[in-house]
């Protein structure tokens, strides 16, 4: 529980950050919507109903319209995919590669992505 009032602080911090997003961690696919055969295999680190942060090896362009792809397994422990549209945000250099920020391009609904809408749902309850 202390660890979360630092993490609830940081935030509060980070102006940059309005809305809180639910830690996630699963694999993840970026294809260019600007170069069809340019992909790129991704980590997903966090999440929320405006955007998402990864970390990948190579980095993307800023601005540049990407397709991302997320696995999930379903109740019966079955593969299912969730595509969204988005745009990169920003791209830091780390130490393993690339962090990268990507903003949906619309907001996620239950009827559009209900996946990882549903996923978000639960995790953002959890830690309130």
């Amino acid at each position: 529980m202390e660890a979360m009032g630092a993490v609830e602080s940081k935030s509060k911090q980070d102006e940059r950050r309005r809305h809180v997003r639910a830690t996630l961690i699963g694999p993840a696919r970026f294809g260019s919507k600007a170069k069809s055969e340019h992909a790129v295999s991704a980590v997903l680190d966090n999440a929320n109903q405006i955007g998402a942060g990864f970390h990948a090896k190579e980095p993307l362009g800023i601005n540049e319209p990407v397709t991302v792809s997320m696995a999930f397994l379903d109740q019966k422990g079955m593969d299912q995919q969730e595509k969204l549209s988005g745009r990169v945000a920003w791209v830091k250099p780390w130490e393993k590669g690339y962090l990268i920020g990507v903003i949906w391009d619309q907001i996620l609904t239950k009827e559009m992505n209900p996946r990882l809408y549903s996923l978000l749902d639960v995790m953002l309850k959890e830690s309130a």
